[in-house]
């Protein structure tokens, strides 16, 4: 196992053809995520753990998973951790957002993680390494912002779209905001942002059981799929 890289940043595993990529799940989760690139089986995702093990003396996660790709993870000692439900929306209604809805700027990265870190329980929260790969995970996408009255964030968004399909990966509202329909002007405008960039579709997913973000997303038309996701923990 060749390993690139230095923890507590990113790095690349490598063994053969096989490659992940891994870093911490966050900053305040003391776990390792790994992200399987190409090539390997049950066996190089075992010899990724033990190499991170070594680095981060840390349990690993995977990531979001469909039923059908767990069976690999099972095979190396991995065990459901959290669920998630998955969510899809046609684009041919939207309604109007009710808020000025703009797109942000690298300036207001730390303000949105300061309102992600507020929204979030301690596991689903992004650091800065997790919003920048959302950023970067199709291959166009956008940060929204509602700001509120002295020029700061009171929400934000990031949304790509990758062929037909687009994906909202995140909607974070400030608490002392909520409540207010500002996350439904964002899921809103992410939708028609999508719709003019080509999709006919978009795809979210949340963790099971939050309610009131379920709630917000099915009176937007958003339909839970039946199957699940899943993050997976090694043992």
């Amino acid at each position: 196992m060749r390993v690139e890289g230095s923890w507590p940043g990113p790095i690349t595993l490598r063994k053969g053809w096989s490659r992940a990529d891994s870093r911490p799940w966050n900053d305040v989760v003391p776990m390792a995520h790994l992200r399987p690139v190409r090539g390997g089986g049950a066996g190089f995702i075992v010899d990724c753990v033990e190499a991170i093990d070594e680095i981060a003396h840390s349990r690993v996660l995977s990531p979001p998973l469909p039923r059908a790709a767990q069976q690999v993870w099972h095979d190396a000692s991995f065990e459901h951790h959290e669920h998630l439900a998955l969510m899809r929306k046609s684009l041919d209604r939207i309604g109007a957002p009710d808020h000025l809805v703009i797109v942000g700027d690298e300036d207001d990265y730390e303000e949105a993680l300061r309102i992600d870190a507020a929204a979030f329980e301690d596991f689903w929260q992004f650091d800065r390494q997790a919003f920048l790969e959302a950023i970067s995970a199709t291959p166009q996408s956008v940060f929204h912002v509602v700001r509120n009255e002295s020029g700061g964030l009171c929400g934000y968004s990031v949304s790509g779209v990758g062929s037909s399909m687009a994906y909202l990966q995140r909607v974070a509202v400030d608490p002392i905001a909520q409540g207010t329909g500002i996350g439904r002007s964002l899921v809103r405008t992410a939708a028609l942002w999508a719709r003019r960039h080509g999709a006919r579709a978009l795809m979210l997913n949340t963790p099971a059981g939050n309610a009131p973000a379920t709630c917000l997303y099915e009176s937007e038309g958003f339909v839970t799929l039946p199957e699940p996701l899943a993050v997976l923990v090694s043992t």
